[in-house]
């Protein structure tokens, strides 16, 4: 049993480590095609589990996913391990106990099992336990961009801006919960019913990253018969996302750290926080930053100099939880709770996105944080990016503040601003072109910097 454990241990610690993408050709010769690419590893169905896949993939330091059927999986699973796939994964099954099993096929040939089912259903880590899983994920995401109305215009958010399909919110959620050790994969794929453009692509990525994830790339069928004809828009296609890909395994570290704000947001399941389009995604659609502490958490609190603590669900907290939103009110924070018996409606288990009534509902508490929140500074604010999100990190010690900026629109933003709460000393501006050095300059009591463009992702890390 010892060794089982250990083994697992081992191949699990190679998933974290994963740039995950399906893989639909089942010709080795494909594999080619990752050359170059921080790719490295494939989820792929049965047809692809042949030896000469395998020992070409594993030739490449490529790990194999076997993807798994949701019906009667067992006997497929077995399949897999015998073929030498290097480990299992699952989306939807017909129930938790599947899975269970389906993990100790995996855990009994010292492979790791990966199970992204749908949101309701992901084994959550509510309160500051810990988990064996490598990974925690869903295959249950929206298809990040711009939404655009019937006419191609875009459509406008409760909150003001563009509205933005984003899964950040929830993903931040998620991994506000998940240890640090464990990753994060959304495997969304593509709408079928439509052509899919590079931009969107390339959103998908950093529409995960910022929040800490990784998305499991995928592909529309058109592409992959393109790109292993050579169809040089395709082929450049490939080069761009793989350079998005390159780009953010470089920058790991900085997608990793902690969110940070002197703002943060209570909030559960009970309150949304697996549902796209919460209170988290209108705050973060204003360009404010915001962390989300989920109840359990609340002890994080004594560790975070908080201006503002929006407490959406207060009626849900138990007595020691809302001592500890006291506790932070003595420390200084100004606290909002939620209306007095309002209760916001989820959607049936299985949607991900409330209903226009719903929205409507939350329009209410929503108009009470805008109020409150208005002009305030709480570390950086962001402006002239309409069609962009961003999300704010730090590091362990607070001394360096990350900005993670991804871009909706099809089209390079220009002549963004950001304004800081606090004096810094030097900025630089990552992208996956290079890295810049843009000016500061006082404004107020800290600084403020210019960033003359960004075309589809950046990171401005900010040292005191």
């Amino acid at each position: 049993m010892l060794l089982t454990l250990l083994l697992t241990a081992v191949s699990a610690f190679s998933l974290s480590d994963c740039t995950p993408a399906r893989w639909a050709p089942a010709d080795p010769a494909t594999l080619s095609l990752l050359a170059e690419s921080p790719i490295n590893c494939l989820v792929v169905e049965e047809p692809s589990w042949t030896p000469a896949f395998l020992e070409s993939a594993r030739k490449r330091g490529i790990r194999v996913l076997a993807s798994l059927p949701p019906e009667s999986p067992e006997p497929i699973a077995q399949k897999a391990l015998a073929a030498g796939v290097d480990a299992l994964y699952a989306e939807t099954l017909a129930s938790p106990e599947s899975a269970a099993a389906l993990e100790a096929l995996a855990a009994k040939a010292g492979k790791p099992f990966v199970w992204l089912p749908e949101r309701v259903r992901m084994p959550l880590n509510l309160e500051q336990g810990s988990t064996s899983r490598p990974v925690v994920g869903t295959w249950q995401g929206l298809w990040a961009g711009v939404k655009l109305g019937h006419e191609g215009e875009a459509e406008a958010a409760p909150s003001g801006p563009p509205w933005i399909d984003t899964n950040s919110g929830f993903l931040r959620f998620v991994r506000a919960i998940t240890p640090p050790t464990q990753a994060l994969w959304l495997a969304n794929r593509p709408p079928a019913a439509q052509h899919v453009p590079l931009s969107r692509y390339l959103q998908a990525i950093g529409d995960a990253e910022m929040a800490g994830a990784r998305w499991v790339l995928s592909f529309q069928d058109s592409f992959w018969s393109e790109l292993v004809e050579g169809v040089p828009a395709t082929i450049e296609a490939w080069r761009r996302v793989n350079a998005i890909a390159r780009f953010y395994q470089q920058q790991r570290a900085l997608t990793q750290l902690s969110d940070y704000s002197s703002l943060a947001i209570v909030q559960d399941v009970s309150s949304g926080a697996l549902v796209s389009g919460s209170v988290l995604d209108m705050v973060e659609s204003k360009h404010i930053p915001a962390m989300v502490i989920p109840p359990g958490f609340l002890s994080k609190a004594h560790d975070q100099p908080l201006k503002l603590l929006l407490n959406i669900d207060p009626q849900s907290l138990s007595d020691p939880e809302k001592e500890a939103v006291r506790g932070a009110a003595r420390r200084g924070a100004m606290v909002i709770n939620g209306p007095p018996q309002w209760k916001l409606a989820l959607p049936p288990p299985e949607a991900i996105i409330f209903t226009d009534d719903q929205i409507s509902q939350l329009d209410e508490i929503w108009k009470e944080i805008n109020r409150v929140i208005g002009r305030e500074n709480f570390a950086v604010r962001l402006f002239g990016a309409p069609a962009m999100l961003s999300n704010l990190k730090a590091s362990a010690d607070g001394k360096t503040l990350v900005l993670h900026l991804v871009n909706y629109s099809d089209y390079p933003v220009e002549a963004i601003t950001v304004h800081t709460a606090e004096v810094f000393r030097k900025a630089t501006l990552l992208t996956p072109r290079g890295e810049e050095s843009p000016e500061l300059y006082k404004h107020d009591d800290a600084v403020g910097i210019d960033i003359d463009s960004v075309e589809d992702v950046a990171i401005l890390v900010l040292e005191r």
